[in-house]
């Protein structure tokens, strides 16, 4: 009976404490800042989604990891501990989720105004019912844009969006919007049908839109949906004040069916989650070793989170690695507090932004060369680039030396831009992928050559065809990938690994024996 008191106290307590304080605090936060102040720069996908979903792993991580090693958990390489962390940070999210989607809609009442021109007595207000409107149907505006979805960019999703402003009025308008989604991996005349046939069909559909359906409207905050919009109109006023634009969209359920069943929802997803999870700890059997370390407060002899740390640390041995992708993914936030859609920006997004594109380089933006090997086309490609240069990177950087190594990896990325504008007239392309091949261009040649001893070359070739070439091939095979990058990192990598081993082989070959 006594190991079921430790576990309730030393894990299952404390999980209860953290993943309730998490839920709360950022409730709070996201009422204050957001609904109450409005003063976040942030998008609602990311206050809804991306933020509850990052979230958890923080405090899990920081207060569970260590007690989580008590259980007797059976798994290779702390996989089983991974997987009750998992399972917590899961129990957090679902609830989480939940809230913010309860939050956002039952914070804001239903104003009834006579007129449109009253919404703007009810700034911070979301929800309207207009008692009389009419549409200035002779100035609509339309816009139409395109974004991928799914976990390898599978989906393409069509957006129409219509502005349509209300009469008498220069800063409220009526939003519609059309969607239409397939895949990413039908052949270009296909999606050039498709996209041309939904346009025809949205168009169609909307001369015969009943304007005075809707029961009531919402007000968009941050949002896509508010920036396609927006978009509309500067297709004819480029110089629209679009903090001043009202975008009103119309509801068509009844306004005290908005919240379903949410409420009972976060207490209920928690409850189920939080039991799950009590069940996941009382099976295992207590690791009485790690239960005496855990009352000494004895740091875990083996961490992956610790060493994780340690390689990001822009003072370990690691420093040129460390800050090239701290850089990244600081480019990354700033983008993310800039509007961009985390998940999958526009190619119009990453251009305005710093995009690589042949028309604007031969037009004296040179700085695009560098600036698009920082940015990247959602957070998937984040993580897999990081992925291959941390990789790359604990390769290299012994051997070449910090300065060395970020220097290279500048070089191949501009080299890559330029390989980029040179092969394809009217793409845009982002991402540290070029300068990455670069690197990986310099561990074939350090291959290749013999600047790696014998046991270590083994292991190069197979990480060189995993992901070099293994990518190389995806890309020939699948729209969206900018090879002609990666093969122009990849040559210039390789070139300058030679140039490099012509120049200083012996120091080379030392550095790695000093390693």
């Amino acid at each position: 009976m006594n190991k079921y008191k430790i576990k309730l106290q030393e894990i299952y307590l404390p999980f209860l404490i953290v993943s309730i304080g998490t839920i709360l605090i950022y409730n709070i936060f996201r009422w204050t800042f957001d609904i109450k102040l409005g003063i976040l720069p942030l998008k609602e996908d990311v206050l809804n989604f991306w933020i509850p979903f990052a979230l958890p792993w923080i405090p899990i991580f920081i207060w569970l990891r260590r007690r989580l090693r008590i259980l007797n958990i059976k798994g290779k390489s702390g996989n089983g501990y991974f997987i009750y962390q998992f399972a917590m940070v899961g129990a957090i999210i679902a609830p989480l989720m939940v809230s913010q989607n309860y939050l956002e809609k039952a914070s804001y009442d239903l104003i009834e105004i006579d007129s449109i021109d009253y919404t703007s007595d009810f700034e911070n207000e979301k929800y309207f019912q207009i008692n009389s409107f009419n549409v200035t149907k002779a100035k609509i505006f339309s816009y139409v844009t395109a974004r991928t979805s799914g976990r390898n960019n599978e989906n393409l999703n069509y957006y129409i969006y219509f502005s349509c402003p209300f009469e008498n009025s220069n800063d409220v308008s009526y939003g519609v919007q059309y969607k239409k989604n397939l895949s990413n991996r039908i052949s270009e005349r296909q999606k050039d049908t498709q996209y041309r046939n939904f346009i025809k069909k949205s168009e169609i559909e909307f001369q015969s839109y009943n304007f005075n359906k809707a029961k009531y409207f919402e007000k968009l905050n941050h949002s896509d949906t508010r920036d396609g919009f927006i978009e509309a109109m500067k297709h004819t006023y480029p110089n629209v004040n679009e903090k001043e634009q009202v975008i009103l969209i119309p509801k068509f359920d009844n306004f005290n069916q908005r919240l379903g069943n949410t409420f009972p929802w976060i207490f209920g997803s928690f409850g189920i989650a939080s039991l799950i999870i009590l069940i996941m700890i009382l099976i295992p059997n207590i690791d009485q070793n790690e239960l005496n370390n855990l009352k000494k407060d004895k740091p875990l002899q083996e961490d992956d989170l610790r060493d994780i740390l340690e390689f990001l640390d822009p003072r370990g041995p690691y420093k040129a690695t460390a800050i090239l992708i701290l850089l990244n993914i600081l480019v990354f936030i700033i983008m993310t507090f800039s509007g961009i859609n985390i998940a999958s920006p526009t190619a119009k997004e990453l251009l305005e932004f710093g995009g690589n594109r042949r028309f604007e380089v031969l037009n004296d933006e040179y700085w695009r060369l560098l600036t698009s090997v920082f940015i990247h086309g959602g957070l998937m490609h984040l993580i897999m680039n990081l992925f291959g240069l941390g990789l790359a990177g604990s390769l290299l950087e012994n051997v070449l030396g910090h300065t060395r190594l970020f220097i290279s990896f500048i070089v191949c990325g501009i080299l890559a831009s330029l390989a980029s504008i040179y092969w394809y007239e009217n793409t845009i392309s982002v991402g540290a992928s070029g300068a990455i091949f670069g690197l990986f261009g310099l561990i074939l040649a350090f291959t290749i050559f013999k600047i790696y001893p014998n046991y270590m070359r083994g292991i190069t070739w197979i990480l060189l065809g995993l992901y070099a070439g293994l990518n190389l091939l995806v890309g020939f095979f699948m729209s969206g990938i900018d090879n002609a990058a990666h093969i122009g990192g990849l040559i210039s990598g390789f070139v300058i690994g030679g140039l490099l081993i012509l120049t200083s082989k012996e120091k080379l070959i030392n550095n790695i024996n000093k390693h």
